[in-house]
């Protein structure tokens, strides 16, 4: 996979899209995970993914909740939202490896997406860092009363 993306085309990439690229480590990649680059954060449980073969779609990484920034019901879960965005960010900024699990679309066509960073599930590291909430598809966390 080195080589195939230049700085040049990184630059683009970030500059052209406003977000962080990032390719794959070809050591993490097995049969059933393709090569992907980390395109946008969209928020702290949502990125927009370029993956060889599959192309460029919206991605729910799965696991985990993180308190919303678009629409939020409170200033408490903005302010919590706009923190587990930035950690996403530089884990993705940071990371020299990284695997995009793909799975199944969910009904708001985005696909459902195991992110790992050097090796550990974001998921698991923002909930460990008390950004995010453990979620496994069912009804989500009220996070204006988890935060009081």
């Amino acid at each position: 996979m080195k080589g195939i993306f230049s700085p040049i085309v990184l630059l683009v990439l970030i500059l052209g899209f406003g977000g962080l690229s990032l390719p794959m480590s070809p050591a993490m990649a097995s049969s059933d995970t393709p090569p992907c680059v980390v395109v946008r954060v969209v928020d702290g449980d949502t990125v927009d993914l370029d993956c060889l073969g599959e192309g460029r779609f919206r991605a729910r990484l799965t696991g985990y909740d993180t308190p919303e920034t678009h629409n939020p019901r409170c200033a408490a879960e903005a302010v919590h939202g706009q923190a587990a965005t930035r950690r996403l960010r530089a884990l993705v900024a940071d990371a020299r490896a990284l695997e995009a699990r793909l799975g199944r679309w969910d009904r708001y066509e985005r696909r459902l997406v195991q992110l790992s960073v050097d090796g550990r599930d974001v998921g698991q590291r923002l909930i460990a860092e008390g950004l995010a909430l453990p979620y496994d598809g069912g009804r989500r966390p009220d996070w204006c009363a988890h935060l009081r």
